[in-house]
């Protein structure tokens, strides 16, 4: 389910907090598991299908012999289970050691293994559940085939999921494949949060907004200011909410915080020209705001890229020395930030059904996005003269996509910073002439790009 589609903060919150779950999806698939097995059970006691020539097979076997196999396979299937909880804290661990510990929560996100340890579990409890739920299974005077064929050939299907599973971790646990699957997360985590913000502006004329915009300035000379009740991280903001408590107040309201910021405890969080609110009107107004003990990428466009950046300085670490992973984070962030050159940003404010602006919030811009994927890595790279120049290489693929002022102004001074860490370093002729070259083709750029302002 798209993010976007969800407007309550609360359900936004529980539904990333289900997602990263190791327990929703097996507990879901045990239910369904259940429900089937009963299902199969009334089927074969009042189906008649055991005088059906063909299925004689199923309905007609040793009773002991049956019940020893159920017994065995879920003995078997725990034992499974077990070695399954196992690959996966290995996968956790060696996560958190090598990536981050951040990163645990695309891990946890990975539905594959939710689903294979829920159907491992579901297994096992569908063999005890038919043992147990046939009174005359131990005699032999009813054997229940379907159901029984229903175990066979979810084992077969767990033993084949077995080895699906050892191929996913093992694909997983590369560095490659983590980052790659960071940087589809922060693709999809852009494209969400800014068709959400952009959703909750009201689709009115630009002129009719300028004009009433200025008409609420006006009436800012007095501010009423909301402080935060409790600290920790600002999870999501539900933004129509605030709008329609200023509009039927008809008043106008500064949001002062981003998704993603740490607030504590009487920090002013919200401005208002309004200058009495009800008790009822600030207790809904704080409501709006979802906070919680660590970022998630909700609303947070900053969160992936701090994941991708913090994959990259801990490879650039003596104890991991690893750059050719601070390499690939450093090509996925510059895709990143190219994909953002052709992408308009919300402009951080609501209207209401009148096209009247009630609220103002703060957004993310291009140049805080570019800066968060390529400042710590530059100050972090000063000793990887392959780094550098692969910063180098990205900011030239970034300034040819480049079409605003804030772009170039970007290009700009990362240009003038890596130039002058570069500087400071004793390079041998060869090393000189490849920076030399990367430079110049920047500059090249930048020329080109004031000759066509001018």
């Amino acid at each position: 389910m798209p993010l976007s589609t969800i407007k309550n903060t609360s359900i936004l919150k529980a539904y990333d907090a289900i997602k990263t779950s190791f327990w929703f999806t097996p507990c879901l698939i045990l239910s369904l598991t259940i429900l089937g097995c009963i299902s199969l059970l009334l089927i074969d006691l009042y189906a008649g299908l055991d005088s059906l020539p063909w299925l004689n097979s199923l309905y007609h076997a040793n009773a002991d012999i049956t019940r020893d196999l159920l017994t065995t396979v879920a003995s078997s299937v725990m034992t499974v289970v077990s070695i399954t909880f196992s690959i996966t804290i290995v996968a956790l661990t060696n996560a958190s050691s090598q990536f981050g510990p951040r990163l645990i929560r695309n891990f946890m996100e990975d539905s594959s293994t939710q689903i294979v340890l829920g159907v491992f579990i579901s297994l096992f409890v569908y063999c005890l559940v038919l043992v147990r739920m046939t009174d005359d299974f131990a005699d032999g005077a009813f054997l229940p085939g379907l159901t029984i064929a229903g175990a066979i050939a979810m084992t077969l299907f767990g033993i084949l999921l077995l080895i699906y599973f050892i191929h996913h971790v093992s694909l997983n646990l590369q560095s490659d494949s983590v980052i790659d699957n960071v940087y589809s997360e922060l693709q999809s985590s852009i494209e969400q949060i800014f068709k959400q913000q952009k959703e909750e502006e009201a689709d009115s004329s630009t002129d009719k907004k300028q004009v009433q915009t200025t008409k609420q300035a006006d009436k800012k000379h007095e501010q009423f200011q909301f402080q935060s009740k409790s600290c920790g991280y600002i999870q999501a903001i539900n933004y129509a909410d605030i709008t329609n408590v200023i509009s039927k107040l008809d008043g106008h309201l500064d949001i002062l915080v981003n998704p993603g910021d740490f607030i504590v405890n009487r920090m002013v969080v919200m401005t208002s020209n309004i200058e009495r609110f009800s008790e009822e009107d600030k207790q809904t107004l704080h409501e709006c705001f979802t906070l919680g003990p660590k970022r998630t990428p909700i609303q947070d466009p900053e969160f992936a890229v701090h994941q991708l950046v913090e994959i990259a300085l801990r490879a650039l670490s003596p104890g991991i020395n690893d750059p050719y992973s601070a390499i690939a984070c450093i090509d996925k962030l510059t895709a990143a930030v190219c994909d953002l050159t052709q992408k308009s940003f919300p402009e951080g404010a609501t209207y209401d059904d009148n096209d009247i602006e009630r609220v103002t919030y703060k957004t993310t811009s291009f140049e805080n996005l570019a800066n968060i994927a390529f400042n710590q890595i530059r100050q972090y790279s000063q000793s990887c003269l392959a780094v550098q120049l692969r910063q180098l290489e990205g900011v030239t693929r970034i300034a040819e996509q480049a079409n605003h002022s804030t772009h170039w102004s970007f290009v700009y001074h990362q240009k003038l910073m890596l130039e002058h860490g570069l500087e400071q370093q004793q390079l041998v002729d060869l090393d000189k002439k490849e920076v030399s070259s990367r430079l110049q083709t920047l500059t090249k750029l930048l020329e080109k790009a004031k000759t066509l302002k001018s």
